[in-house]
């Protein structure tokens, strides 16, 4: 019986900090206005992150001589200022392509965030990055 006590005690002080807490956690995968990214004078999401990409991506020397076709899905949170967390990897190719791609995605600048009942909203993303190397050919 005492026991019960000490565990109801226990979950009711728990409750009483938690109950306060005003920040909004929830991620979005769908919100009313997708998230973007805008790079140089690109005009949409895919042209934007594949000039990103031509222009910051560095195939690991190691890798030059080999050939490489295929997707790499990276997933991430676009946070409420437009910062990127939780990058991970959801598919690869190759582990160290693989994490050249992942180093490209965290150096990428702020996107514009989603927004959801006009209120700027965390939101799951994840981006495809088709990978067309041939046997070193730069």
């Amino acid at each position: 019986m005492k026991r019960i006590g000490l565990i109801l005690l226990i979950n009711g002080f728990v409750s009483l900090f938690c109950f306060g807490q005003k920040t909004d956690t929830t991620i979005y995968i769908h919100p009313d206005i997708e998230p973007t990214f805008k790079y140089d004078t690109c005009t949409s999401l895919t042209s934007s992150v594949k000039e990103y990409f031509v222009d910051n991506y560095k195939m690991p020397k190691i890798l030059l001589d080999n050939g490489y076709v295929g997707k790499v899905y990276v997933e991430f949170v676009i946070e409420k200022d437009g910062s990127l967390s939780n990058i991970k990897l959801a598919q690869g190719i190759d582990e160290p392509l693989d994490k050249t791609v992942i180093e490209t995605v965290e150096s990428m600048q702020k996107w514009t965030p989603g927004i959801n009942n006009e209120k700027t909203v965390r939101t799951m993303f994840v981006l495809p990055i088709s990978i067309h190397w041939l046997y070193g050919k730069e």
